[in-house]
């Protein structure tokens, strides 16, 4: 082999030896950039989960507090219908007279 080939082969050599670096290089920052991106969707998803429990959360009280007005009134409305029967049947029973 000649002085020239020689030369050919050792840039060839380390052309590829810096290639290699740069390849493991790459993929040693890919796979941290990865590792990363799983840590951050495992965070989000401890987040949006405490986040849905404090919606749903929001929502039963809401539900509650918008049910206590209409639960108040159909208390009186009760209330009421029992009075207007027991005086129809005081009335009804003074007539009869017992």
């Amino acid at each position: 082999m000649g002085l020239a080939q020689a030369a050919i082969l050792e840039k060839r050599i380390e052309a590829l030896e810096e290639w290699q670096k740069d390849s493991k290089k790459f993929h040693n920052t890919f796979y941290d950039w990865q590792r990363e991106q799983i840590a951050r969707e495992a965070r989000l998803d401890v987040q949006l989960g405490s986040m849905e429990a404090n919606i749903r959360k929001m929502v039963e009280w809401q539900e509650a507090q918008q049910n206590k007005p209409q639960r108040f009134i159909d208390d009186i409305k009760g209330k009421i219908i029992w009075a207007v029967l027991a005086a129809a049947i005081t009335f009804m029973l003074a007539r009869v007279g017992l």
